[in-house]
């Protein structure tokens, strides 16, 4: 690969990072309000992904559980594995949130998770890509999208590993104000 290349590789994502600045400031703010309120309040957090997304995910609820930058109790979240809707089926209550991550491909079975969030009352986070209309089309008025302004999903996915850290970090900066 030569150098041209390389510095082009990082420029697209320097451009989607400046480009999702703009777009997801406020959308990420109203969602750690979200998330704190609901955290507080006893409800639990259920994520999960597609393909390679479904890493966030897991990494999510790994940083929810075991801390970002603090030690911590653990927070109530859960990545959900194979039989996703099942899962959240037996576990979602009326309040409790399911965070979707998908990049900018149609997902049948995202798709039939956020319809049995939906049949439970649950609000929904997701974390898109541009182009997914599948996740967004079902997004209720209450819900929230924080869409990576990007068709390309390598970029679509460094911008949802960013928005997870920044969540987390928030998250806990907002919870434990006297740690930071």
């Amino acid at each position: 690969m030569n150098d041209e290349l390389i510095k082009a590789l990082f420029t697209e994502s320097i451009q989607t990072q400046i480009s999702a600045v703009e777009s997801l400031t406020d959308e990420m703010a109203t969602t750690v309000e979200l998330l704190v309120a609901n955290l507080l309040n006893g409800q639990r957090v259920f994520c999960c992904g597609d393909r390679t997304t479904g890493i966030v995910a897991q990494h999510f609820a790994n940083l929810m559980t075991e801390g970002m930058k603090l030690e911590r109790p653990p927070f109530p979240v859960l990545a959900l594995a194979l039989g996703k809707q099942k899962q959240l089926a037996a576990l979602g209550q009326a309040g409790d949130i399911l965070l979707v991550i998908a990049d900018n491909q149609e997902n049948e079975e995202l798709a039939s998770v956020m319809e049995t969030a939906i049949s439970r009352d649950m609000l929904i986070i997701a974390l898109t890509g541009e182009g997914n209309d599948s996740v967004s089309g079902l997004l209720g008025a209450n819900d929230i999208e924080l869409r990576a302004p990007s068709l390309n999903p390598a970029r679509i996915l460094e911008t949802q590993l960013f928005i997870v850290h920044g969540l987390c970090e928030q998250i806990e900066n907002t919870i434990f104000p006297q740690e930071h």
